[in-house]
């Protein structure tokens, strides 16, 4: 009678290394796009699907440099608080 390792087993080690990548790449980079995307339509941004996109397929760098203007710009690429008051492009607080 042939022992396991001859016959094979559906997946075997192949299986275990694409689970372990599904894991380490694929999922975080989702989950941050989530976020982005989320974060993105509750500040109103006219642009969440672009950035959202660009995080999936741009990574860390693309994920470090929205979460460092995400506060600049606000839906019409204007200043969110623009003026030393916090008003706005418009001079509404």
């Amino acid at each position: 009678m042939p022992s396991t390792l001859q016959i094979g087993v559906a997946g075997g080690p192949e299986l275990l290394v694409a689970a372990l990548l599904l894991g380490i790449l694929v999922v975080p980079a989702l989950l941050v796009s989530l976020l982005v995307y989320l974060d993105a339509t509750d500040r109103n941004s006219r642009h969440a699907i672009a950035w959202t996109l660009a995080a999936l397929f741009g990574g860390v760098v693309v994920w470090v440099l929205y979460f460092a203007v995400r506060d600049e710009v606000g839906p019409s690429g204007s200043a969110v608080n623009g003026g030393p008051n916090g008003s706005t492009a418009n001079g509404r607080p």
